[in-house]
């Protein structure tokens, strides 16, 4: 949903990615779902919130009292109107977020940057996540983080293996059976599970079956 929220180049991700999904996009960026065989559309934020609502519902376990005040991370690239569409899906949750902060700046948090009096330091952050890459220069003085260089690929990400791997066994399932499988929620469901797990196994070693 990352790729979607906000995203005024939808379409382009939508292209390049929809075969990959076990779920379907229509014209209006609605997620369509069968719930009880009835057809239900779903926002991109709508997804983001029931996300967002199961991650505090951990949270709160962990402390055991409400939380309703949040802090949210965004990938830098994010213009206004992604970020518009995220806060949204937190008042959709039920939360307030306090800020957001780029999630560069969020790794440097996390190593303490902030913590630490430089007069003047740039720190590379390279982050590739689930769906993007992102390498970042960010500038720490007196604890202030700051945003000051971009690059990277906004569709390169750990889905894309998984995307890669699907390709590669699509096309050797296919032959070897001699049937069409890209149709079948199912089947493409199990490969994508499968794929997922071997790519987790490869980070581990150099094969795996």
């Amino acid at each position: 949903m990352k790729r979607l929220i906000g995203n005024k180049n939808a379409l382009e991700c939508i292209k390049r990615n929809a075969k990959y999904w076990t779920f379907k996009i229509n014209e209006n960026l609605e997620v369509e779902m069968n719930i009880g065989g009835q057809t239900k559309l779903i926002k991109p934020e709508e997804v983001s919130a029931q996300i967002l609502m199961k991650l505090i519902q951990s949270a709160e376990n962990v402390v055991c009292k409400p939380i309703k005040n949040i802090v949210l991370t965004v990938p830098a690239y994010f213009d206004e109107d992604q970020k518009k569409a995220t806060i949204k899906a937190a008042e959709i949750a039920g939360l307030h977020v306090l800020d957001l902060i780029s999630e560069p700046s969020a790794a440097a948090y996390a190593y303490g940057f902030d913590q630490q009096r430089f007069s003047d330091t740039n720190l590379l952050v390279f982050d590739l996540g689930g769906g993007t890459l992102d390498v970042v220069i960010v500038k720490v003085k007196d604890g202030i983080f700051n945003v000051v260089a971009i690059g990277g690929d906004t569709l390169l990400g750990g889905r894309d293996f998984d995307n890669a791997l699907m390709d590669y066994f699509v096309d050797i399932i296919e032959k070897k059976y001699e049937k069409k499988i890209t149709e079948n929620v199912k089947i493409m469901q199990k490969l994508l599970k499968e794929c997922i797990n071997l790519k987790h196994m490869l980070t581990a070693t150099e094969d795996a079956k």
